[in-house]
């Protein structure tokens, strides 16, 4: 299997930083509307209202800064080697977050979303599994 030899231990934390700042984004987020309910539909006042408070929210403020730091640890993570490895990679979030929404706030985790999991997991790997996706 090539993918082994050719991920580089800068590269693997790069992805695991990845995975982990978008993963804490999302739980924030989850976490900050869960806090404050649903989206209000009512009027335009009440809307916005809402808005203020997503926006001075600490969940929202973290996951959006934790989005930052994803932004720039993909473009370290794609600097250092081809978008079709990286881009694959990202996928695992598809992985993660559930995974992560399990354990920290107790959400349901079924079968199904378990095969699921395991195939996009499996897929990442074998679509990643070319000497010639690295630089």
């Amino acid at each position: 299997m090539q993918i082994k030899k050719l991920l580089s231990p800068q590269v693997v934390v790069l992805i695991a930083l990845l995975l982990l700042f978008d993963t804490f984004a999302q739980l924030a987020f989850k976490i900050a509307v869960t806090q404050l309910g649903e989206f209000p539909t009512q009027n335009i006042r009440v809307i916005w209202h809402y808005c203020l408070q997503l926006a001075t929210n600490l969940y929202v403020i973290g996951g959006v800064l934790a989005l930052i730091l994803a932004l720039f640890t993909w473009l370290t993570l794609i600097s250092k080697v081809d978008l079709s490895f990286a881009h694959p990679m990202t996928s695992l979030a598809y992985a993660t977050i559930p995974l992560a929404g399990t354990f920290f706030l107790h959400e349901p985790l079924h079968w199904p979303q378990m095969v699921g999991i395991a195939l996009i997991v499996i897929g990442v790997i074998v679509i990643s599994d070319d000497e010639t996706t690295h630089k």
